[in-house]
């Protein structure tokens, strides 16, 4: 695209839209709260102790996603479809398939934590054994709160729906962590996972009654309908590409732990991080706009579906280039701020920004993809940028030490980005980039 034809398109798209910016500024809101939270667990903690709570709370994710089954995920394509078409009971009968199959497979999983325990305690200190011994109730509580607030996202509560994450939870978690700090002068990765539970309960009773009477409102006294199989087959899929982007995005972390140590581990996840900030955008524009896509093709308004993704494509593209802007400038100070050791992962972070930059110019492919029932070909792609990941994990991480990570993860994403994005563009007829 010439710089006439870019600037002429900017115009036709226009400003950021007002719900993007309300989500944008209330999601701004949160991530600070959150970056502030990691800032004083860094500082309190040290970067042992806070890289065996970095280690910790990665292996939860991981296995959070596999408790989740992809139902996060499918409930944003089911529901609101269900909805549209007046099916309330299939919308019901959905909500609970997906709490049965998350009871069973959070059981299987904190039961996978305790025999790992059981055979793994000894090559570990005390502090990260006994942290990792926490994660096994915290994790029924975390799988459930997800699942509710995707509820809520997918009757488009979005606000309220990321309330427990970004602003309760780090609110909580810093208050409580400042009081232990001041009573122990010291905090374990045992403590913090302790502290994690509590604030993780009390995020789980606000979150799971705001989606029940918010559910109630749509469906009433409607009986279940269930259509499991079909259920099943797409939140399989679903999930496995949702266990893929975690892989693609924190088992760098986990493999700088297995190839160094959990403190350089710590460090580079700070890297991390940040990184993803830069996809703010991007994830603006999906929490908001996934729901759509799917009523929309639902539809059959194909018109309105790239008019649609066209201007989010530019919407995120305003939001991430700032961000990435300003991380690149003031990077070294930012990671400064969580103390001295952090300052040697500018280098990655400043790689992990140049697949970040892809991600973000080449627009919402993934959610376009598994709205419109491409979830299988994401997947393909997912598991190629995952599998390319690994090798150069192993091939660079020892050599080049974090920065190794760091190329191996950009790579990745690269791949990925690029592979939808042509995908999206000759299968779907959608342009999901203003490029």
């Amino acid at each position: 695209m010439s710089g006439e034809s870019f600037v002429k398109e900017v115009k036709k798209l226009g400003g950021l839209d007002k719900s993007v910016m309300q989500t944008l500024l209330f999601r701004l809101s949160g991530l600070g709260l959150i970056f502030l939270l990691q800032i004083m667990l860094a500082r309190l903690m040290g970067p042992k102790s806070y890289g065996d709570y970095t280690v910790i709370i990665t292996a939860v994710n991981l296995l959070l996603v596999v408790s989740m089954f992809g139902l996060d995920s499918a409930i944003l394509r089911f529901l609101p479809s269900s909805l549209e078409k007046g099916d309330t009971g299939g919308a019901l009968g959905f909500v609970r398939f997906g709490k049965r199959m998350i009871s069973v497979l959070v059981i299987v999983c904190c039961v996978g934590i305790f025999i790992f325990l059981l055979a793994k305690a000894k090559r570990f200190s005390s502090d990260f054994s006994e942290g990792l011994l926490w994660a096994i109730p915290l994790l029924p509580f975390l799988a459930f709160t997800n699942f509710s607030a995707a509820i809520l996202r997918a009757l488009r509560m979005i606000k309220t729906s990321m309330m427990p994450a970004y602003f309760l939870f780090p609110i909580m978690m810093a208050a409580f962590s400042w009081i232990y700090f001041n009573a122990e002068n010291r905090l374990t990765a045992d403590a913090a996972m302790v502290l994690n539970l509590g604030c993780s309960v009390a995020i789980f009773l606000y979150t799971s009654r705001k989606a029940k009477k918010t559910l109630n409102e749509y469906v009433g006294e409607t009986e279940p309908v269930f259509s499991r199989n079909v259920w099943f087959s797409v939140s399989s899929v679903l999930f496995l590409t949702t266990a893929m982007d975690l892989l693609l995005k924190q088992s760098d972390i986990l493999m700088v732990g297995y190839f160094l140590n959990n403190t350089k581990a710590g460090i580079y996840a700070v890297a991390a991080k940040l990184a993803t900030l830069s996809s703010l955008g991007l994830a603006v524009a999906d929490y908001i706009v996934m729901p759509r896509i799917a009523a929309l093709f639902e539809a059959r308004q194909f018109g309105k579906l790239q008019k649609m993704v066209r201007s989010a494509s530019f919407q995120i593209l305003s939001i991430s280039l700032p961000v990435m802007l300003i991380l690149i400038i003031f990077g070294k100070f930012i990671l400064g701020l969580f103390g001295t050791p952090y300052k040697v992962s500018y280098i990655p972070l400043v790689i992990l920004l140049v697949g970040q930059l892809v991600n973000a110019a080449t627009g919402m492919v993934g959610g376009l993809m598994m709205m419109t029932g491409h979830q299988r070909k994401f997947f393909v792609f997912y598991a190629g940028a995952i599998l390319l990941q690994f090798v150069l994990n192993i091939l660079l991480i020892r050599p080049l030490g974090i920065n190794g990570a760091a190329i191996s993860t950009t790579v990745a994403m690269i791949f990925l980005n690029v592979s939808a994005y042509f995908f999206v563009r000759k299968n779907l007829r959608i342009k999901a980039s203003i490029f």
